[in-house]
């Protein structure tokens, strides 16, 4: 879990926090991203994509693939290898939102915590940050001191959310997140919705998610995906509009998002996106 800080395939750079106002935050240039599928076959997500996030951009992502969406988030933070093209990365951004790569699950929910705020918080700010992670997180009595292993899988989710939201960031990457419900109104939920608009407030962001109310709430502009490439881009009820009258009712092989190994940190861990049961998660 975080920024990518080190060259992977193909290119990718992270460079101090953006300061040129005319710079992209985010550029992706002729990217392609392989991931593997069954009986050792190779499945294409993201096919010569070309893109920039601008200083105060927030921007939805439709796509009828949730890996495909996943994959361009996942490279646009820079968390995995792309196979060809580059990824250039101006500003200090978030890795995706609940990725649930990189803590190690024989710490304690405390140890993992105070590991990443060494890194990503401020000095003299660590019980703070600390606390503020416990209070997203909700974790029951005693948990923050056990290690991750003995989590259940929401328990792990819900820990894996707070951290995201504990430090700040000049850009925010936020895939498809399943904690992420329209109607959703449990105390729980309701906390971590405060920190995340918290957090994104006037900052710019990358979101995926099947649910366009959700979209329209946090992006102004938007992308659609489909068979790996950028069909459409614009504003986001323009892609919406878009989606519906060319996309939405359009055969689609939609094996891939079945067939494809889970490779993406940007998935919820042991989940299907759209599975019912994560409304046990609050």
């Amino acid at each position: 879990m975080g920024i990518a800080t080190s060259t992977l395939t193909g290119k990718n750079s992270n460079t101090p926090p953006f300061s040129i106002s005319n710079q992209p935050l985010i550029e992706l240039q002729g990217v392609v991203r392989d991931v593997s599928g069954a009986k050792e076959t190779t499945n294409r997500l993201l096919n010569n994509v070309s893109w920039q996030l601008q200083q105060g951009q927030r921007v939805g992502v439709i796509s009828p693939s949730i890996r495909e969406a996943h994959a361009f988030l996942d490279c646009a933070a820079g968390v995995v290898p792309v196979q060809n093209g580059q990824v250039t990365i101006h500003c200090n951004a978030s890795w995706p939102l609940g990725a649930r790569g990189g803590l190690l699950n024989s710490l304690t929910g405390r140890q993992n915590a105070a590991f990443l705020q060494g890194i990503y918080g401020h000095a003299g700010q660590r019980n703070h940050d600390l606390d503020v992670i416990q209070t997203i997180a909700s974790l029951e009595d005693g948990f923050f001191d056990k290690p991750l292993r003995v989590y259940h899988k929401f328990m792990r989710t819900r820990f894996y959310l707070a951290v995201s939201l504990a430090f700040d960031f000049d850009a925010y990457i936020i895939p498809q997140i399943f904690a992420l419900k329209a109607n959703e109104k449990s105390e729980r939920f309701l906390r971590f919705q405060n920190a995340l608009n918290s957090r994104t407030e006037d900052k710019p962001l990358i979101m995926a998610n099947k649910d366009f109310s959700i979209l329209q709430q946090y992006c102004e502009d938007g992308i659609v995906l489909y068979k790996g490439s950028i069909a459409y881009e614009g504003k986001i009820d323009e892609c919406h509009q878009w989606y519906l009258s060319n996309i939405k009712d359009a055969p689609i092989d939609d094996s891939i998002d079945n067939e494809i190994e889970d490779e993406s940190p940007s998935l919820p861990e042991n989940d299907d996106p759209d599975d019912g049961d994560n409304a046990a998660l609050w």
